[in-house]
């Protein structure tokens, strides 16, 4: 069972070379491995884990991500309940969101809840999550 307290975050990359400067990304992801492999992609970004939706939405007040990698069946509130708490508020409406599923979505019909791209587990590569999320935060560079 995950837990929902604020301990539940974990910084995935703690190395020096890691600066605040740098994106902070949530990664929202109950399985493990998943959340370790989606944070050693994103290797030159400040990444927080957590395993449920409510230990993330308590943690926004104090600290605004630059972007949000999302898993939609999450155990407790989904991704998409998450997804309505996240535009609710006028500080974290503007949160850019990579969904991260094995349900076949569109992002047009998710662009109000600010998903910018959807990422299928089953065939995205550490390549593809790096690219997406920097396509995302760097869109001058693309």
């Amino acid at each position: 069972m995950p837990t929902t307290s604020i301990s539940a975050t974990k910084s995935a990359n703690s190395s020096s070379q890691i600066s605040a400067e740098q994106p902070h990304i949530f990664i929202i992801e109950d399985d493990n491995i998943m959340a370790e492999c989606l944070a050693r992609a994103c290797q030159d970004m400040r990444c927080t884990i957590f395993h449920d939706a409510i230990s993330a939405m308590a943690t926004l007040g104090d600290n605004l991500p630059d972007l949000i990698l999302l898993d939609v069946l999450l155990s407790g509130p989904d991704g998409f309940t998450f997804l309505n708490e996240l535009i609710s508020y006028p500080d974290t409406a503007a949160i850019p969101v990579i969904l991260v599923t094995s349900l076949t979505l569109n992002t047009t019909n998710l662009a109000h809840y600010g998903v910018r791209a959807i990422l299928f587990k089953e065939t995205m590569t550490p390549q593809e999550i790096l690219s997406t999320v920097r396509g995302i935060l760097y869109p001058e560079r693309k």
